[in-house]
């Protein structure tokens, strides 16, 4: 029954070090990339996320403290992102992020730094979620719900 449209097959042997081959000339035949070639890949690459709305900061309570008190960057932190109808509150102290997204509603978020997704966590119906962790540096939360996705800015814990 082998070749039916539809079915799987396994790569017989040598099959992927000949991808491998191909897809290694065609890279040396490109030769070296162009600030043009350059351009073209980090626009395509942004386009992977197009379908994420994003979430801009707006409120942020290391920023939004009176004259003359001094803030500091280790202690605990509101910060509130906004984008169409929604919106993501978060609070940090030192050893956790708790947020709520605005709708209420069940889903997920997902913890990520510039390297990646470091921690996901399930939203519950209040809209609650939490991450049992300590959180500093560069990081933005996505936000999965039924009504789709939601990215907040790169922000600096």
């Amino acid at each position: 029954m082998g070749g039916e449209v539809g079915e799987m097959t396994a790569a017989g042997p040598g099959e992927d070090d000949d991808l491998i081959d191909e897809l290694r000339a065609a890279v040396r035949a490109a030769g070296t990339p162009t600030a043009a070639m350059a351009d073209a890949a980090r626009a395509a690459f942004s386009w992977r996320t197009v379908d994420a709305e994003l979430a801009a900061l707006i409120s942020d309570s290391l920023v939004d403290e009176p004259a003359g008190v001094r803030g500091s960057s280790t202690g605990p932190r509101d910060l509130v992102f906004e984008g169409r109808g929604s919106s993501v509150e978060v609070a940090r102290d030192e050893d956790c992020l708790v947020g709520q997204l605005v709708p209420a509603g069940p889903g997920q978020v997902s913890l990520l730094r510039p390297d990646g997704e470091v921690d996901r966590t399930d939203v519950d119906e209040f809209g609650r979620f939490r991450f049992e962790r300590s959180v500093t540096g560069p990081a933005r939360l996505r936000c999965t719900t039924s009504s789709g996705v939601l990215v907040t800015e790169w922000v600096r814990f």
